[in-house]
């Protein structure tokens, strides 16, 4: 059976979205950096921007989405540093490998949690892979407002998987 004139129907990996007036408007998704935010399209198809409320929404979502990465970060640095400073015989500081091993649901834990941040940091890199200069703002001001917020709670560690 032949197909081939549903291919008008079809443009942009099948991300083609009816208007309010039964026009066709695909999302965009540039290769190239743009400031345009006419019909992008943020990570998935029904995040389809239309319009400028929609833009301002989404921007502030991506702000809050970033924020909310580096609040995770501080969480995940105060839960590594309890484990590697409870105090051991005479006050010293026990071994993390001693602490680890004994407390197994911890280590699954703190690696499920690790896990956690290392994939809403990777989601993070691809809204900032929109090429779109706002949305990019705003992931970086989101970054810049957690890490002014939390980054009291945040210790230096050698972990360096996060993509923004």
């Amino acid at each position: 059976m032949d197909h081939s004139h549903h291919a008008d129907h079809i443009g942009g990996g099948g991300m083609e979205i009816m208007t309010e007036l039964g026009e066709s408007a695909p999302c965009k998704t540039p290769m190239l950096f743009t400031w345009d935010s006419q019909d992008l399209c943020i990570v998935f198809d029904w995040w389809h921007i239309r319009s400028g409320i929609g833009f301002v929404g989404s921007l502030l979502a991506v702000l809050l989405l970033s924020l909310g990465y580096e609040y995770l970060r501080a969480i995940n640095a105060a839960t590594d540093s309890d484990a590697e400073t409870l105090p051991g015989p005479s006050g010293s500081k026990r071994d993390e490998r001693l602490t680890s091993s004994r407390q197994p649901r911890s280590r699954i834990f703190r690696a499920a949690f690790y896990a956690l941040q290392v994939l809403y940091s990777f989601f993070l890199m691809l809204v900032f892979m929109t090429y779109n200069g706002w949305v990019m703002l705003a992931v970086v001001c989101g970054a810049f407002t957690g890490h002014l917020f939390w980054s009291s709670r945040i210790v230096r560690s050698s972990r360096g998987m996060f993509c923004h």
